[in-house]
């Protein structure tokens, strides 16, 4: 492809439209974002991340509580499977 003076560039009023609004779109998009990050600049800054943490390792040590009991009921049901196979 060889642009140069004698090249020529055509539009129809459809290609023409359709640039116009994309780049209307583009545009609006832009000032669209940079309102929400306006905005979010704004914002208070979280003052409960002592909370948060506690209640992460809360959790954590809920989970280790709940692992255990799963194990151990993992153990009585074998139990109970061979008490039962020795029945049969």
């Amino acid at each position: 492809m060889n642009l140069s003076e004698k090249t020529k560039i055509t539009f129809t009023p459809a290609n023409f439209l359709t640039l116009i609004t994309t780049i209307a779109a583009v545009i609006g998009l832009y000032f669209h974002l940079d309102a929400q990050i306006e905005d979010a600049k704004e914002l208070p800054k979280p003052k409960n991340d002592k909370i948060v943490r506690e209640a992460v390792l809360q959790m954590n040590g809920d989970m280790k509580y709940i692992k255990e009991e799963i194990t151990e009921i993992k153990s009585r049901l074998d139990k109970m499977e061979e008490r039962l196979y020795e029945l049969k």
